[in-house]
């Protein structure tokens, strides 16, 4: 039975950074194993955060971004473009800038 750890970081950025890191590592090592990976979004400040320093690390491009499969954990089911939705924030923060396939992005 595995157990769930909790990590605390001092603040926002750094639990943002720190995320990104074990993010890629996660999704490079599935892909390595499958082939291809899945990951579930979620928005708000925190999860923007994320996107963003995904975006910004320099190791994002150790993650094939084409062979990603993205999901929605939760939306607030805005009009398509809508600055408020979260897929409008994950296109800004982090979709555009990386080479995902557009038919690999599930939006609700």
């Amino acid at each position: 039975m595995s157990t769930a750890e909790v990590v605390v970081h001092r603040d926002p950025e750094l639990m943002a950074r720190a995320t990104a890191a074990r993010l890629i590592t996660a999704l490079v090592d599935a892909q390595a194993a499958r082939g291809t990976a899945s990951v579930v979004l979620t928005g708000g400040r925190n999860g923007n955060g994320l996107l963003a320093a995904l975006a910004e690390s320099p190791a994002r491009d150790a993650v094939d971004w084409a062979r990603l499969e993205v999901w929605w954990g939760d939306e607030r089911f805005l009009p398509e473009g809508d600055p408020e939705r979260n897929a409008t924030q994950a296109r800004a923060a982090l979709l555009d800038a990386v080479a995902v396939d557009p038919a690999r992005v599930h939006v609700m």
